[in-house]
């Protein structure tokens, strides 16, 4: 491997920890106001909206991270990669949809 490819490598996976930490970090702080808020009984509406959006967050964070590879790889030029990771999110997106509406 040579060492332009492995530093590319090395950029591609510190992007994607921080698009993960990112998420987790705000879904948890999302999910803990909402358990806060839900000891407050004029709050009860807000707590389950801000618990929905922690939930939301953690669910696309895996999401978003395949997202950021597919970007990548894009900007890479590797052809293939964008191919295997674009037929990942579909299957993804694919699921959320059947999810929803199956």
């Amino acid at each position: 491997m040579n060492p332009v490819s492995h530093d590319r490598d090395d950029q591609l996976e510190r992007l994607i920890g921080v698009v993960l930490k990112t998420g987790v970090t705000v879904s948890a702080f999302c999910l803990a106001a909402g358990l806060i808020l839900r000891q407050v009984p004029a709050t009860r509406g807000l707590s389950v909206a801000v618990i929905h959006v922690g939930l939301i967050v953690l669910l696309s964070t895996p999401v978003l991270r395949v997202v950021v590879s597919v970007y990548e790889y894009a900007r890479e030029h590797d052809w293939l990669f964008v191919l295997l990771t674009m037929i990942v999110l579909v299957t993804l997106l694919g699921s959320l949809l059947v999810g929803i509406f199956g």
